[in-house]
């Protein structure tokens, strides 16, 4: 009961504190300024969803897109409690924290979410940032998540993952006053994520290793 209330805790916490960024707008406001790293090493936690029911390998199988069958029973042979739903659950849990952490200008956070390149890129456009005295602020309305393929070579598994969410981003000046996206507008966010993982190692932790900008 406490592990179930502490998780419940840690999902609203990070819900609250972790927007998100990345992505392609198709409202009319001026176009964000930041880096879009693409990299092998950007280091993301997929939280495992406690709450969420156990399937069988046959529910998972026969439930699955089927060009993800054959995939989804390789990785069931490494990661025995996988299933795609747990797995969608968790990246949006990472692509919220990601977002949100860049937002806010939290390099600490970054450390803890992505590897060092990614980092490189992220300090970058918030260090311009904050040289131009300028802070951002993302709220995320909703995300979609779909999984758009499933990659294995050797014991390496891949996993694509299109995020599709509606924000509203803003930038504020030095004196507080919001200088782009004034009518605070809605937009359409799309990207594709692709998170990576080493099917000999054990535990939950997928590595984003790539991340696009869908038009």
């Amino acid at each position: 009961m406490v592990e179930i209330l502490l998780f419940a805790v840690l999902s609203v916490y990070l819900f609250y504190r972790l927007w998100n960024v990345l992505g392609t707008r198709t409202g009319n406001e001026k176009q964000r300024q930041w880096s879009r790293p693409e990299t092998n090493e950007d280091n993301v936690i997929i939280l495992p969803q406690k709450n969420t029911p156990q399937k069988t390998d046959s529910e998972i199988v026969v439930n699955a897109p089927e060009p993800f069958v054959g995939q989804l029973k390789t990785i069931r042979k490494s990661i025995k409690d996988f299933t795609l739903d747990r797995f969608e659950a968790g990246s949006c849990n990472a692509f919220r924290a990601v977002v949100q952490a860049f937002s806010q200008g939290n390099i600490e956070r970054l450390e803890q979410l992505v590897g060092p390149k990614v980092l490189k890129g992220f300090q970058s456009a918030i260090k311009a940032r904050v040289k131009q005295k300028e802070t951002m602020n993302i709220d995320i309305k909703d995300v979609d998540v779909e999984i758009e393929g499933i990659i294995l070579t050797k014991t390496i598994a891949q996993i694509l993952v299109r995020f599709t969410s509606d924000q509203v981003v803003t930038t504020t000046n030095k004196a507080g006053e919001i200088i782009d996206n004034t009518n605070l507008i809605t937009n359409r966010m799309i990207d594709r994520w692709t998170f990576e993982k080493d099917l000999k190692e054990a535990g939950p932790i997928w590595l984003l290793v790539k991340t696009e900008s869908l038009a």
